[in-house]
């Protein structure tokens, strides 16, 4: 802030040898904090390159049992309208699904005049379309239930129900793949099957 009063000043000199406390006008306050912080330079070179044989596993993955036979998955028993059931949590998928047969099987109530559609290009050839879409309550574990809105469709990924990051991400679910759960941002755990 400047005022005509103060122009010509400079730092150090406040100009009180002018006048005397009685006839100083009074000077506008000014306060200017400043904060600094060391920034610390980090070493960006890479560590000593590892060569990862055939079959080798590293670290935390050495002790665990590994069977290529088996599909790494990450299923969790779950409800959806209070029917328990197998769900996959599917971080390559974008969507959330339930098949067709399922939702006529629990009577979903299905949403109308919603005026999207859904085309899903996947591993199979071709292109799979929906427009149906329904309401459900899914639980998962004991503790957690949401309600939201699911594409129906018939897919081909074993499950009658996957949600995919569109659901996982405002959840706030992580999957830990070493301990085979899948967490709840309260840290309450789910076991993946």
């Amino acid at each position: 802030m400047e005022n005509g009063s103060d122009r010509g000043l400079s730092l150090g000199d406040n100009g009180t040898d002018e006048a005397s406390d009685g006839e100083r006008a009074p000077a506008p306050t000014e306060a200017v904090i400043t904060s600094m912080a060391q920034v610390e330079l980090v070493d960006r070179t890479l560590g000593r390159a590892i060569k990862l044989l055939p079959g080798e596993r590293m670290g935390l993955w050495s002790s665990q049992r590994y069977d290529k036979r088996k599909r790494m998955r990450a299923l969790v028993k779950g409800a959806v309208d209070d029917t328990r059931i197998r769900i996959l949590l599917d971080t390559g998928a974008n969507v959330r699904m339930i098949s067709a047969s399922f939702a006529k099987k629990l009577r979903v109530r299905e949403v109308f005049d919603h005026g999207r559609s859904l085309e899903v290009r996947g591993i199979n050839p071709g292109i799979m379309e929906t427009q149906r879409r329904a309401l459900l309550k899914v639980t998962l574990g004991w503790k957690h239930a949401y309600e939201f809105e699911v594409w129906i469709m018939d897919h081909s990924a074993g499950v009658d129900v996957v949600l995919g990051m569109d659901f996982m991400i405002p959840a706030g679910i992580r999957l830990d793949l070493f301990h085979g759960t899948a967490r709840h941002p309260d840290e309450d755990m789910v076991p993946l099957l």
